[in-house]
């Protein structure tokens, strides 16, 4: 049933012709600040999700930084964790070794496997996982052809217990490539616009990211008032929920959490 016989009858649009409309606008986003809120739906109707992380490699896995960092319940909490992750806690990541290794040996396709809370360490599943209240994680390693560097993408399932279901973990599979290739064409894309777009990933609004873009540029609030349109009451507004979504209270702490995501040289 196509989608013009699903309004044409008043029936209920199947699942998977709905999978592909939200695929399709994936796409059509790709490179632009639609592209998240796009990915997150298109995503999150595979399997149910809570946590969103992708950190690429250099080619030795020597040095790591973030590109995607979003909690669903709590943006702040999900960039202070990739914050910790890539300050080295990622060395005691077993998986991602193992699907570094997996991609050796099949270099063509993205590796993926499961990852359950219970495994781990309890340091660092307490650090990861207890405190954001995850379950596992669906993780996927894809190398870039022309810089060879490692994307190690994350999928987390929120709650205690249980984790992912046997379709969830079916579904994802099923579209492992498809959302890496997706993520590291967008990211591509992502490196040539402005850092008030990059800022979307950590789940601010275009006015909000507009306004950190503009603070990085040294405009005081009389300035970025005046350039925007809007009252100096709203830009503090704008500020303070930009600042309480990064869990930051000030511009060098602003500067220093872009920095440490690669987002400004």
């Amino acid at each position: 049933m196509t989608l013009l016989d699903s309004l044409a009858t008043g029936t209920k649009t199947p699942a998977s012709l709905l999978g592909a409309l939200d695929l399709a606008a994936c796409i059509e986003a790709l490179g632009s600040e639609r592209f998240y809120p796009r990915f997150f739906q298109w995503v999150g109707g595979l399997a149910a999700l809570g946590q969103y992380m992708v950190f690429v490699f250099s080619p030795d896995r020597q040095t790591a930084s973030c590109c995607l960092a979003h909690n669903v319940a709590s943006p702040a909490l999900g960039l202070e964790l990739a914050s910790q992750y890539i300050a080295g806690n990622y060395q005691q990541d077993a998986l991602l070794a193992k699907l570094a290794d997996d991609l050796l040996t099949h270099p063509q396709r993205p590796a993926c496997e499961l990852l359950l809370r219970g495994s781990l360490p309890p340091v660092y599943r307490r650090r990861f996982f207890n405190r954001p209240e995850l379950s596992g994680k669906f993780a996927i390693a894809a190398r870039d052809e022309n810089s060879q560097e490692l994307f190690y993408i994350n999928l987390y399932h929120a709650g205690k217990e249980p984790s992912f279901s046997t379709q969830d973990l079916a579904q994802l599979e099923q579209n492992a490539g498809v959302i890496s290739a997706l993520l590291l064409r967008h990211f591509k894309l992502e490196a040539q616009v402005p850092n008030s777009m990059r800022l979307r990933a950590a789940a601010l609004s275009e006015r909000e990211a507009r306004i950190c873009e503009l603070i990085l540029a040294g405009h005081t609030t009389k300035t970025m008032a005046r350039l925007l349109g809007l009252a100096e009451s709203s830009i503090v507004t704008y500020r303070k929920r930009a600042y309480q979504k990064l869990g930051i209270h000030r511009k060098s702490e602003l500067l220093s959490l872009l920095r440490s995501f690669s987002l400004v040289d």
